[in-house]
């Protein structure tokens, strides 16, 4: 694989990066000013913001997926690993691309049907607070998981050819 290749993939992948802690804060943001007005209009106004308390619950479904896909990417997800701390060379590139490869297959199975899941809650015409299509929001799960089996799949695809992504290094105290 040429440098160039692999320089357009590290720039795909710090683009994911940003867009993905991007609408991190973004959610984590409303989710605290919903929580703060929530309380402010609960202990003034003696009144709850209608809502308010449904729609922090599917911000919290949105972080936790997107939450999801950003340890995936840091590689802070779980990680079965009692091989590839021995391993040097080609062997350990082998390991981690068959490691991301199957991490890529198995999130896009979840993404696909996940997928067919969103797309029945379409055709029925669910809706959750306020008229929202329940789809909508819902179409965080195929989203998210498409997100971590392309992240993977580029990882595998860097490691085959001599260039895998390190796992993260471990916290103070582990």
């Amino acid at each position: 694989m040429s440098n160039a290749l692999a320089r357009g993939f590290s720039r795909a992948s710090e683009l994911l990066r940003r867009l993905e802690d991007g609408a991190l804060v973004l959610l984590l943001s409303a989710m605290i000013l919903i929580g703060g007005a929530q309380i402010v209009m609960r202990n003034i106004v003696g009144d709850a913001l209608g809502g308010a308390d449904e729609s922090q619950r599917l911000i919290v479904l949105w972080l936790a997926i997107l939450g999801s896909v950003a340890a995936s990417r840091d590689r802070k997800q779980l990680r079965i690993d009692l091989v590839s701390r021995y391993l040097k060379g080609p062997m350990r590139n082998l390991l981690e691309a068959f490691a991301d490869l199957l991490t890529a297959a198995v999130a896009g199975i979840i993404a696909f049907y996940s997928l067919a899941f969103v797309r029945e809650s379409f055709e029925f015409g669910d809706q959750l607070v306020g008229g929202v299509s329940a789809g909508l929001v819902q179409s965080v799960i195929p989203v998210g998981f498409a997100l971590i089996a392309i992240r993977h799949l580029i990882d595998g695809i860097l490691a085959l050819f001599g260039h895998p992504r390190e796992p993260a290094p471990p916290e103070i105290g582990q």
